[in-house]
């Protein structure tokens, strides 16, 4: 009877758990699978910002489009643009204003490869617009659209789902043995069996073939959720990194400009590349204002991706382009690999498109699990609540 009654404790946990989270976990399972797609969803709707018709041939370095606009729009300062954009795309860069001069409104430019003219701008704040829809999504699945407070609501709903998923696995464990005989039918469904008995199995079974998984999903949402409060901090107490830099408060909190180019911090990049024996194609180009830091970053294949541990940084000084920092997740200590892989885990990118549609996969499981918990909890809350009164009436 102790053990019927702790089990007992366990599902009433696990179902209250469920139904507290149901609804935030349906909202970020089903924009965490859109987002799978957000680089083709974004090009779809914003085609005439991405796309150019010109010749191949007409196309400039990306070094010398941004710089020939960053000429002529000398109160904009470039802070990210990629090395090698595709060849039928437009060259998308960040912005920012320079000190003492009006912000900017639109934060990404896109530049005509041929000339380096800006063809289109937009906001990359969250909107309703189709400009903006990509953020919407994000900032949905991240915070809800209610910034630091929706952040720590989304962590506790995280770790809600982590938690609940621990009783989960406990409460398809048999009651008696042989183990492994009794427990298979929790990891089987079947069509023929009843509608409702269909939906605790499609609910459970899922639960079980994913199970490590949507584990690894629902971590990687709490770490996520609190990385500075608890990832970032736990990662480095583990094991203190070799090379820190950005732990420490920016020099330049109202930013600064810089007095090298980005010709001159891609030539310092090209040497120091070469000295570090770094086989990896340099992928994109950063400027942070508020360490006066040029950054280039370098991945397997010269896109910016994700993958394994994702891209690896060196940055120089914008006035005396001194190498000052590198990010290598692969030779620094096993507090950066705790921090760098959280994000590829949790896209998906880890292991490039196979592994992100996987995600997909299980942002659609996670979405089912929700309804069907939904469901179960609501066919069998009737009989609950009978057999509650009629226990209260046969002892009064």
């Amino acid at each position: 009877m102790a053990g019927i009654a702790t089990k007992n404790s366990w599902l009433f946990l696990h179902r209250w758990f469920g139904i507290i989270t149901a609804a935030f976990l349906l909202i970020a399972a089903i924009t965490g699978s859109v987002l799978t797609f957000r680089a083709s969803l974004d090009r779809w709707v914003n085609g005439d910002l991405f796309a150019y018709a010109g010749a191949a041939e007409s196309r400039l370095d990306a070094i010398e489009a941004v710089a020939r606009y960053e000429a002529a729009n000398p109160d904009i300062q470039v802070t990210v643009f990629p090395l090698n954009p595709p060849a039928d795309e437009n060259i998308v860069i960040g912005v920012t204003a320079k000190p003492g001069t009006p912000e900017v409104s639109e934060d990404e430019v896109f530049l005509d490869p041929s000339t380096g003219e800006a063809v289109g701008a937009r906001s990359t704040a969250p909107g309703f617009s189709g400009r903006q829809i990509i953020p919407l999504i994000l900032e949905l699945h991240y915070n809800l659209l209610a910034g630091e407070a929706g952040r720590f609501f989304m962590g506790f709903i995280a770790l809600g789902w982590l938690l609940s998923a621990f009783i989960g696995l406990y409460l398809t464990f048999p009651k008696k043995g042989p183990f492994l005989q009794n427990w298979w039918p929790a990891w089987t469904y079947s069509p023929k069996r009843s509608f409702a008995r269909q939906m605790l199995d499609l609910h459970r079974s899922s639960a079980l073939w994913l199970y490590i998984f949507l584990v690894i999903l629902a971590f990687t949402s709490v770490t996520l959720n609190f990385f500075g409060e608890f990832w970032d901090p736990f990662a480095t107490w583990v094991a203190p990194l070799e090379k820190s830099l950005f732990h420490l408060d920016a020099p330049f909190p109202a930013g600064t400009v810089p007095d090298l180019t980005y010709t001159d911090a891609y030539a310092l990049a090209a040497q120091q590349a070469a000295a570090d024996s770094i086989q990896w194609q340099p992928a994109t180009m950063l400027y942070y204002p508020d360490w006066n830091l040029y950054g280039v970053t370098y991945s397997d294949n010269g896109i910016l991706n994700y993958k394994h541990l994702g891209p690896i940084y060196h940055y120089f000084d914008g006035a005396t382009g001194a190498y000052i920092h590198e990010v290598n997740p692969y030779t620094d200590s096993a507090g950066l690999v705790m921090m760098r892989i959280v994000y590829p885990l949790h896209s998906g990118e880890i292991g490039g498109g196979l592994t992100v549609f996987f995600v997909f996969v299980l942002g659609l499981a996670t979405a089912e699990q929700c309804i069907t918990g939904v469901w179960l909890w609501l066919k069998k809350r009737g009989p609950r609540i009978a057999a509650k009164k009629q226990r209260a009436e046969t002892t009064a």
